[in-house]
């Protein structure tokens, strides 16, 4: 299992071209901002920090790994 991913940041008008080319999407904010602001359909919604501003990125990663193999590009929210 990889515990870790290579990045990059890209401008957004960049995301249409890396989802069709496969790119998952995973939104990272918290349930709340999900229901003020709605979500991207087909997100994976895997929440990164608590509403304390606390996070697990071990675990998080992990949570990742079994949902998106690692091959797989994301774009994240």
């Amino acid at each position: 299992m990889t515990t870790q991913r290579d990045y990059k940041q890209v401008p957004a008008i960049e995301a249409p071209e890396l989802l069709q080319q496969g790119a998952a999407i995973v939104d990272v904010r918290r349930p709340e901002e999900w229901q003020l602001t709605g979500t991207v359909a087909d997100s994976i919604l895997l929440t990164f920090f608590d509403a304390a501003g606390n996070s697990d990125p071990f675990g998080w990663l992990e949570r990742l790994n079994q949902r998106v193999a690692d091959d797989v590009p994301l774009v994240l929210i």
